[in-house]
């Protein structure tokens, strides 16, 4: 594996590596403490989610242009101070109209969070480094996220409220870590002020929406599967987990070399359309699988499909971006990875289950679809 050079960048690392832990932790208890702890039914929850994520859409590019305006490395420092106090007044709330606000609150500063993290890494890596120093931290992300859901698993065995409000204070403490590495952190580049250029490139606005609508195959691994595991499958419920963990080792053991090639903006489009190919392959697997066996090999062609969308995702959001303008065309492009939220859950579950085999076909040919109009969009003069 890869480690990024001494200084800002493996602290950065770090940095993210403590994040991720922390919200393993959050994700994996979230929905249990806002029904069982807070009291929300299930129709609130769901509502304050869809809510929270809309508003966070909305804001993905302002703060990209805010972190432009007063440097992104301040902006994000004031985010996870923001976060810092969501998460320790979380727990504590029980009113639905404050838990709303709280959701919006937690939802805006993630997303806002994200843009300046990947503004930064595009500024202090620059254009050779950029996007294996993103594919380390995805990989990072993805192992944090298994120890925090370890974590979170033994806390739930007793499935007690103090143990939620635990882990939720917890995950306040991991941003106070954050901050606190940061401000070790140099500034990623001087302030600038300028127009909302993003808004009138519409090569750019095209590349952020295909993107995110490609992104919904994510929902494949979390939502469809175990519902197709359990329903139509002779495979075990156990096997849901286990297929997870597959990913997820393949995701830390591979992201970065998975990543080579894509720091141009050809070599990323030629990513994401192997990536294409290689869903509808898996797709089609999965239509046919009714054993262990045939589930192992079509999450093994998923993931390699993930690894090199990943990677070439993260090429043409760099290299489409000027470099003076990084901060609002990352946060754009942010706010194209929050298509996925509102529509992917949905959309995966009507074409498998409701439609059954002849639907993961024809969801694989809409991602292949979906991918070709991606590279070409990325790609064109």
């Amino acid at each position: 594996m890869w480690l990024p050079p001494a200084g800002p960048l493996r602290r950065l690392a770090f940095l993210v590596a403590v994040d991720s832990v922390g919200t393993g932790l959050f994700l994996t208890v979230s929905a249990l403490f806002l029904t069982r702890v807070a009291g929300l039914s299930v129709p609130r929850m769901a509502l304050g989610l869809s809510v929270a994520g809309f508003v966070a859409l909305v804001a993905a590019i302002p703060l990209g242009v805010c972190g432009e305006r007063v440097g992104v490395r301040r902006l994000w420092m004031g985010l996870l101070g923001v976060l810092v106090i969501a998460f320790a007044v979380y727990p504590f709330v029980r009113s639905f109209p404050v838990l709303l606000a709280v959701m919006i609150v937690v939802a805006v500063a993630e997303v806002g969070v994200s843009a300046a993290r990947s503004a930064y890494v595009a500024h202090v890596a620059g254009p050779d480094l950029r996007v294996r120093v993103r594919a380390f931290n995805q990989a990072v992300t993805s192992a944090g996220f298994v120890v925090g859901a370890a974590g979170a698993a033994m806390v739930l065995r007793f499935d007690e409220p103090a143990g939620y409000v635990a882990l939720l204070l917890v995950n306040s403490a991991s941003f106070v870590v954050g901050l606190l590495v940061l401000a070790t952190m140099p500034e990623a580049a001087p302030a600038r002020r300028g127009p909302t250029v993003v808004l009138t490139d519409r090569r750019y606005l095209a590349v952020c929406v295909l993107n995110g609508l490609l992104m919904t195959y994510i929902a494949l691994l979390t939502v469809a599967l175990p519902l197709w595991i359990v329903h139509r499958t002779a495979a075990p419920a156990w096997t849901i987990g286990a297929l997870v963990a597959f990913n997820t080792v393949l995701v830390v053991l591979c992201q970065v070399r998975a990543s080579r090639g894509s720091e141009t903006v050809p070599g990323a489009a030629a990513a994401i359309r192997r990536s294409g190919w290689l869903l509808l392959v898996a797709c089609v697997v999965f239509a046919v699988s009714g054993h262990v066996l045939a589930l192992i090999a079509g999450v093994a062609v998923l993931t390699v499909a993930e690894l090199l969308h990943s990677a070439g995702s993260w090429g043409l959001s760099f290299g489409l971006a000027p470099e003076a303008r990084q901060g609002q065309y990352l946060g754009a492009f942010t706010m194209g990875t929050r298509i996925y939220d509102t529509v992917g859950p949905g959309l995966v579950t009507a074409m498998t289950l409701g439609a059954g085999p002849p639907g993961w076909v024809a969801l694989g040919v809409l991602y292949l679809v979906l991918a070709l109009s991606l590279s070409w969009a990325g790609s064109r003069p």
